[in-house]
This record gives structure tokens, C-alpha cells and sequence, in this order.
């Protein structure tokens, strides 16, 4: 009787799990065929091998960089903030790597967060992970140093799966503008508007899935 109560118990088990399961592939599928919020786009950067989709403001454009070592791409909005008086464009370039990114991520990363305790802390260097349910990825934002004030705040980012991963280039991706100098920061909480893009730029590497390569035609609504 025991082993007859066991057996229906892990059939109950195995029915919820397999429910729960339909239900997570019914919401991913829900996900990737969501109509596109007015105002926005889908956009495809058609990197082989690592061609990648993502949402964004409707109005921009994406390519691929012809040379090379690495197979790279970008994306460019030139008004994507039409009232930030420091600028208004959104860009980003990604480069394409073939391996785990759980292996790849944390020594590209290390090669753009700063390793000098003294420079994380005038830097104002933060760190994210968990970015995307969909894949790996990890992230990091910090000041720019070597250039005049205002210096901009950029995020690098890096995401991807067992066979694949991008990983941002060319400086990152501008989130705001800090108009300290890095002794006026010691200390100090990052400012609200030194990072007001944070929200945009994370919301567009959360949308991000590879495609299948030739990558499919670019919704234009």
C-alpha cells in the first residue's frame, strides 16, 4: 500500500513539474512573440554566428563591422534622448565570441573593471549580474577618467549562452554624464543624472535573444 502511495505521489509530482514547465515554455514563447510597445522597434545586429535581437526606440539602425579580428556590430539612435543637453545619441558596438559565456564573461570583464581599489572607489564602480533571464551575463558601470568633465558613466556588459557570447566594445555604452571631479566623488553617492539612461539601456540588454543566422528581416514598425 506504501508503495502504492509513493507511485501516485511522484505521478502528481511529475504531472505539476511537466505543467510547470509548459507554462515557462508558454511564457517564453509569449515573450519572444509580444507586439512591439508603440514607439519601438525590434532590431537585429546580424553578426554571424552570433546574430542578436533586441527592442528598442523605433528609429535607429544596426550593422556589422567588416574588419577585423573579431565579428562585431553595432547599434546607433542619434535622438535617442532629445532632451539630455550632453547627448542625445545611444550607441553600442558588441563583439562575438564561440565558447561558454559563464567561462568567457568573467575574464572579459576582468579586463574592463577597474582592479585598483582606489580607482573603483573615485570611479564610482558598480557591479551587475543577472541582467537577463534568458542567459549569463554580467555588468559593470563606472566613470570615464581620462577625459574632461563632465565624464560620461558607461556600462560594459557581456551575456551569453553555452556556444556563444558578445560582449560590449569601444568604451561601453554611455548611461549619463557625471559633472564632478573624481575628488569630488570619494564618498559621495552616485548622482541620479549621471545615470539616467541606466533604465533604457538596461530594458534593451534584458530584450536580447541570438536569432537563427542569416538572421530574419528587421521589424520596422
Amino acid at each position: 500500500m506504501e508503495e502504492v502511495e509513493q507511485q501516485g505521489g511522484l505521478a502528481l509530482v511529475s504531472r505539476w513539474t511537466a505543467l510547470a514547465l509548459l507554462a515557462v515554455s508558454a511564457n517564453a514563447q509569449a515573450d519572444v512573440d509580444a507586439p512591439v510597445p508603440k514607439g519601438m522597434q525590434r532590431y537585429i545586429i546580424p553578426i554571424k554566428g552570433c546574430a542578436v535581437e533586441f527592442v528598442a526606440k523605433a528609429g535607429g539602425y544596426t550593422d556589422i563591422t567588416r574588419s577585423g579580428p573579431l565579428a562585431s556590430g553595432y547599434f546607433q539612435h542619434g535622438n535617442y534622448y532629445p532632451k539630455d543637453r550632453h547627448s542625445r545619441e545611444m550607441s553600442f558596438s558588441i563583439s562575438c565570441q564561440y565558447g561558454n559565456a559563464r567561462e568567457l564573461c568573467p575574464r572579459e570583464m576582468r579586463e574592463r573593471r577597474e582592479s585598483d581599489p582606489m580607482m573603483i572607489r573615485d570611479t564610482q564602480q558598480r557591479d551587475l549580474t543577472s541582467l537577463t533571464p534568458r542567459y549569463y551575463s554580467d555588468a559593470s558601470v563606472a566613470t570615464a577618467t581620462a577625459v574632461a568633465t563632465p565624464r560620461s558613466r558607461d556600462l560594459h556588459f557581456c551575456l551569453g549562452d553555452e556556444t556563444r557570447t558578445i560582449v560590449t566594445m569601444n568604451g561601453g555604452i554611455v548611461v549619463g554624464f557625471d559633472p564632478r571631479e573624481i575628488t569630488e566623488t570619494r564618498g559621495q553617492p552616485i548622482l541620479k543624472r549621471s545615470e539616467h539612461a541606466l533604465p533604457d539601456v538596461l530594458a534593451i540588454i534584458r530584450s536580447m535573444r541570438f536569432v537563427p543566422y542569416p538572421a530574419p528581416k528587421q521589424d520596422t514598425r
